[in-house]
């Protein structure tokens, strides 16, 4: 149980941060741009060279990148095709765009610094980078398909700082670099100031919903995707690599279990914003799977990740 209580406190005090966010962007004036700027271009590539710069990668533990994204592109091209049955109209957009990806930087990768160690926690980014990928290339052309195109999509992929920062970490790595011990307790403030900011970021976002919409039909797509299609096509690959394939070991079986795991992506409020997509639908969406994991995700670590020692983090 000890697992579930790490897990589950993890994620509570990352709620309260989207709480503190929430409040700052409906009474006071915090400029989220300001916030989004700082987190964008130079927190979050900072904690995305650290990590793989923090552990020895290896060449074949890069292609758990290629295996998420190809996971997450899969779900949303069924998502697609599913809820076209049921929606002839933007609807199975948007919903086809959540159910490839998710929440799992901000909210998860917290949780996987607590529990993981170095070695794990690299496979975790390097799998979160894949997600990243279909997020930002086919999830956004899911919704834009009129504005940009996939050219259009990989052309800003390529500039993303986070991505580059990540790419020249495993570079370096890849060539035997080691970052320096005197910097672990700056990158470790790093991740904290990530992980609040994202957070805080997360409750800016709900706060400029003028109002939340409960449409029961379109939450039970949103969640069926996220809690139920995504972990058992990850499961699905796990067992058939344990049984078959044999390409990876229990580290990245645990990686992956918390990747499937994560909450309904924030992007999606912004782009159902910007894409006039039922925003005030997909903001409801999106904070009932903030609450829904404060269960689901402990309980979900507790069945499946094995092997867990967390690392003792130095005084």
């Amino acid at each position: 149980m000890a697992i579930f209580s790490l897990v589950f406190f993890k994620v509570l005090s990352s709620l309260l941060s989207v709480v503190i966010g929430y409040l700052s962007g409906r009474f006071s004036n915090v400029e989220k741009d300001s916030i989004a700027s700082l987190l964008f271009y130079f927190v979050a590539p900072i904690v995305f060279f650290a990590i793989p710069t923090s552990t020895e990668l290896t060449f074949s533990s890069l292609g758990i990148t290629g295996i998420t994204f190809i996971i997450c592109s899969f779900l949303g091209f069924f998502s697609y095709w599913l809820y076209g049955k049921i929606w002839q109209d933007s609807h199975r957009n948007i919903l086809a765009f959540s159910a490839g990806t998710g929440n799992s930087g901000y909210v998860v990768l917290p949780v996987a610094t607590s529990i993981f160690n170095d070695n794990t926690l690299s496979i975790y980014v390097l799998g979160l980078i894949g997600i990243s990928i279909y997020d930002a290339s086919i999830g956004c052309y899911f919704c834009a398909r009129s504005v940009s195109t996939f050219k259009e999509s990989m052309l800003k992929i390529a500039r993303l700082p986070l991505l580059n920062a990540f790419f020249l970490g495993c570079t370096l790595s890849l060539l035997g670099f080691q970052l320096p011990s005197f910097f672990q307790e700056f990158v470790s403030n790093m991740k904290g100031a990530y992980s609040i900011l994202g957070m805080v970021m997360i409750g800016l976002a709900l706060s400029q919903i003028k109002k939340f919409e409960l449409d029961l039909k379109f939450t039970a797509a949103a969640f069926s995707s996220k809690f139920l299609f995504y972990p058992i096509a990850f499961n699905i690959f796990i067992i058939f690599d344990r049984f078959f394939l044999g390409w990876y070991n229990n580290e990245y079986y645990n990686a992956l279990q918390l990747l499937c795991v994560a909450p309904l992506a924030t992007n999606t409020i912004v782009l159902a914003s910007l894409y006039k997509i039922y925003p005030e639908k997909v903001a409801t969406a999106v904070l009932l799977s903030l609450i829904f994991v404060l269960i689901y995700m402990p309980v979900m670590a507790l069945i499946f990740l094995q092997d867990i020692t967390p690392p003792v983090t130095p005084v």
